[in-house]
């Protein structure tokens, strides 16, 4: 254990939390799920879960963007042969599995980055305890884009988001900005939330330390993502 294990955190109160109490505790009480899954870690229910949702949620978008007919029209205008019905139906469910596993090689990724910087600060744990932190604290990220996707398959939206470029007026499209708003909603907000308290439980650092860990990769991974924006959205308009 790291030597702040009694200067910030009081574990007395940890206990083995059920199955219905983690999922709960992830939108209710996240300090006391943390304390407990410091001293009873449970891995494999978050990345069932995330599956679930991520397979539902690649399911439902591919059957509300009528996927097949875009495959088809895809083809016509690149002048390529038209996949018959089996090969289409393959592509489809290739679609789904890859985006159904996507968030998994995300959460791989964020684990490596806030183990690695939680340890610097001086942080107690390894790559399988920054897993445990990323995987809980994703939930509500894909739980997000389920909803998204539903709101779409039942309405006559092309595309439903939650992030902050919805309020933004037109103008500002393909601006630096307008990239940045894109990559933040209350979902992302909610995973940043439940990581910084995740860290400084699991890794047994205070709130403090734990900004370099959480913030750090979702700063640069906010910049990256603007910056591709901007360069696939017609031109370098910075805007801000």
């Amino acid at each position: 254990m790291s030597d702040n294990f009694n200067e910030f955190i009081d574990y007395s109160d940890a206990r083995e939390l059920t199955m219905k109490e983690k999922i709960k505790d992830v939108f209710t009480n996240p300090i006391e799920l943390f304390k407990s899954i410091k001293f009873y870690p449970n891995l494999k229910l978050p990345i069932i879960i995330i599956l679930v949702i991520s397979f539902l949620a690649a399911f439902i978008e591919i059957s509300s963007t009528d996927f097949i007919s875009s495959m088809i029209d895809s083809a016509k205008q690149s002048g390529q042969p038209i996949p018959n019905d089996s090969q289409l139906e393959i592509y489809k469910y290739m679609t789904i599995a890859l985006a159904g596993v996507m968030p998994l090689v995300v959460i791989g990724f964020k684990a490596f980055m806030i183990t690695g910087l939680s340890v610097l600060v001086g942080g107690d744990g390894d790559t399988k305890e920054g897993m445990l932190v990323t995987s809980y604290s994703y939930i509500p990220i894909v739980l997000g884009t389920l909803i998204a996707r539903t709101i779409v398959y039942f309405t006559n939206f092309d595309v439903f988001k939650f992030n902050l470029a919805q309020i933004l007026p037109a103008s500002l499209e393909g601006s630096l900005f307008f990239g940045i708003a894109l990559s933040i909603d209350v979902f992302i907000i909610w995973y940043l939330v439940l990581s910084f308290i995740g860290t400084k439980y699991i890794f047994e650092i205070s709130y403090k330390k734990a900004i370099l860990p959480v913030l750090i990769p979702w700063i640069f991974w906010v910049i990256f993502y603007a910056g591709v924006y901007v360069l696939t959205s017609g031109g370098l308009n910075l805007g801000i």
